[in-house]
């Protein structure tokens, strides 16, 4: 007898009849009750939320970024903490269930994060390591349904944005297939091998006009006016904090219209230009590294993104290295017993040489674990 018989009206049922109606009956109304349930449901959203400090609302100098500063640096880690809980009171108004921070910024302090983390408001955890990690590619994996990126700051080659730089001082310019990266646009890149969008970005007016022009899908709040590369002009700190809020929470809301980069496709050619010659010339060096003609600018080539950007983090390592040994010798140059100082820097490296067991070790850690709370 099939289901249509069972539950059709009138006639006489008998008992058999009677007993499979209401067993069909019981499995639908359970069926019911169930689909019910899972659609009452609140679906899980997991965030994270990656800062910097350049793009933070109330730093209009270096020193809010830069740890040792005082008392700017503190300054600068309040506005900071705001800022990111604008962002997380967004989020969360918006249905995220779970919210992770990473800190994206390394001023220098060893310690503790940028952020003043017992201010973050709940649910927000930072994440915290036994060991060093990329934030831009290892913060992150596909439980996280979002990214917002808090306080960033223009990319290199602008002139024009507060602190603009791209992972490095040593650049003058980072481009990927001729166009010119921020630091946004290297997290929405990575982000995108596990098909992650980044949908929300703070900072200043002229990282707006990049995010814009590159991503132009990202929601973005603007907490300052950049007068330079060395000066910026806080907007209000309330006006601040509602816009992060409200852009966060627009941006979680539309996350079914979120989008990740298409514009940018493989191959890749990482192209960075370094602020002189010598810097260039020693980075062309490495494997697979080529000089421009310009004679300022070494490129790397690679088959998908991650690979190209890791390859480029070693080229401004060696630049890094380059600029320190310059700024050194500059230093000494500038010294009256500048003469007796490279003698005694010479002697220390040939020592080192002739008895490397008799050159003083590093001093032994505390013994403490170091907790790794993202960029160093």
């Amino acid at each position: 007898m099939n289901v249509l018989t069972i539950l059709g009206g009138g006639g006489y049922d008998s008992p058999r009849e009677a007993n499979m109606k209401r067993q069909v009956v019981l499995a639908l109304a359970c069926a019911f009750v169930l689909l019910s349930l899972g659609m009452s449901q609140p679906k899980s959203l997991k965030v994270l939320v990656l800062y910097d400090m350049e793009g933070v609302s109330g730093a209009s100098s270096v020193r809010h970024t830069d740890f040792g500063a005082e008392p700017e640096y503190t300054e600068g880690r309040k506005s900071l903490t705001a800022d990111v809980n604008a962002a997380i009171a967004g989020l969360k108004a918006a249905g995220a269930t779970e919210i992770i921070v990473v800190d994206g910024h390394g001023s220098g302090n060893s310690q503790s994060p940028d952020v003043f983390e017992a201010e973050l408001l709940a649910p927000a955890k930072m994440i915290s390591r036994d060991r060093p990690f990329d934030i831009y590619m290892d913060s992150y994996d596909q439980s996280i349904d979002a990214i917002v990126a808090v306080a960033m700051h223009a990319g290199a080659g602008n002139p024009d944005g507060f602190l603009s730089h791209t992972y490095t001082i040593e650049d003058v310019q980072y481009r990927v297939n001729g166009t010119p990266f921020n630091e946004s646009m290297i997290l929405a890149m990575g982000a995108a091998r596990y098909g992650i969008p980044l949908i929300m970005v703070s900072g200043d007016d002229q990282l707006d006009t990049e995010i814009r022009r590159y991503l132009p899908w990202v929601k973005y709040a603007a907490g300052k006016r950049a007068v330079g590369r060395a000066k910026a002009e806080p907007f209000a700190r309330d006006e601040v904090s509602r816009r992060i809020e409200k852009a966060a929470k627009e941006a979680l809301l539309g996350l079914d219209s979120a989008r990740v980069p298409e514009n940018f496709l493989g191959p890749y050619r990482f192209a960075l230009t370094f602020q002189d010659e010598s810097q260039a010339s020693t980075v062309a060096r490495l494997q697979g590294a080529e000089l421009l003609s310009d004679s300022v600018s070494v490129q790397i080539r690679a088959a998908d993104f991650e690979e190209g950007y890791r390859a480029s983090l070693r080229l401004i390592s060696m630049a890094g290295l380059v600029g320190r040994m310059q700024a050194m010798q500059r230093v000494i140059a500038a010294q009256p017993n500048a003469e007796k100082l490279r003698d005694a820097l010479s002697q220390v490296v040939t020592d080192r040489w002739l008895d490397p067991k008799s050159f003083p070790a590093a001093p032994a850690g505390s013994g403490t674990p170091q907790r790794y709370f993202g960029a160093r």
